[in-house]
């Protein structure tokens, strides 16, 4: 009798045993990393991703990074506005948005891209296909991290222009290719069709309704009377498209110049007239 309780004893604790080591296999397999996934990212693959990051699939899987981590490391990148990283099951999910760019800059050799907050990020070949306008003759800017305060002060500009353009009228907004900075005294754009030249603000000709304003705020999009002068200007620009360009050719025009007050001055390929 008493030898069968010894061996009932031993049958029971041999299950139990038997039992937590099954048991103990099935929670590891739950908490084991056994993959990997990475969603949101259009233009990014996920090996640039994480080859910036310093991560891989074996590091993640190691368990040796929270996913705070790994949100740190990827949240870093220029072109990546957001990251959020989860655990589902044996699965670590990262899912990313990517910047949305308002405009393309050119220093003259570089091409990157901008965003709303005017943040530059790397432009990539998978970029080569978007619409946007361009910012150009931002010389002094070398790389994303070293934008010039005058370069800086053109982007904002640049910016303000676009944003306007598209409150105005979006056939406005598709009718500019290219705000470019190269002449200092003025902000010089180009239509999207034929690269028209339309010089639309000179600095030193700004109407500023009789008040005494310093030439170097002039240049200042937080001035009142240049946003002022920029809206009116984009205004009258819209206002001709729908009456006068409807009707021409491509190529009609060597340039538009809006610089004078309330008259657009327009030099056909052949003969000046004044609209």
């Amino acid at each position: 009798m008493r030898r069968m309780k010894v061996i009932l004893l031993f049958i029971i604790v041999l299950l139990f045993t038997v039992s937590g080591i099954v048991l103990s296999g099935y929670w590891k397999d739950k908490t084991n990393i056994r993959k990997v996934e990475m969603s949101g990212n259009v233009t990014l693959s996920k090996e640039e991703i994480f080859d910036f990051a310093k991560l891989s699939d074996s590091l993640i899987m190691s368990n040796a990074l929270t996913l705070q981590m790994i949100e740190n490391r990827i949240a870093k990148h220029p072109n990546i506005s957001k990251v959020s990283a989860s655990k589902e099951s044996s699965t670590i999910k990262i899912e990313i948005a990517e910047k949305s760019p308002v405009a393309i800059v050119s220093n003259g050799r570089t091409l990157f891209l901008t965003d709303d907050q005017l943040n530059l990020y790397i432009f990539k070949k998978e970029n080569k296909n978007l619409d946007l306008p361009v910012i150009s003759g931002l010389t002094g800017i070398s790389d994303i991290n070293t934008v010039p305060s005058n370069d800086m002060k053109n982007l904002k500009i640049a910016h303000y222009i676009i944003k306007q353009s598209a409150r105005i009228d979006r056939i406005l907004y598709n009718y500019i290719s290219e705000i470019n900075f190269s002449d200092t005294t003025g902000i010089v754009i180009y239509s999207l069709e034929d690269a028209t030249p339309i010089y639309l603000i000179d600095y030193e000709n700004i109407d500023t309704r009789g008040k005494v304003i310093d030439d170097v705020f002039k240049k200042d999009i937080t001035c009142q009377t240049l946003r002022d002068a920029i809206k009116q200007k984009l205004i009258y620009l819209d206002e001709f498209l729908k009456q006068v360009l409807v009707y021409r050719v491509r190529y009609s025009f060597k340039y538009l110049d809006l610089r004078y007050n309330d008259i657009i001055v327009v030099k056909n390929n052949n003969i000046s007239s004044t609209e």
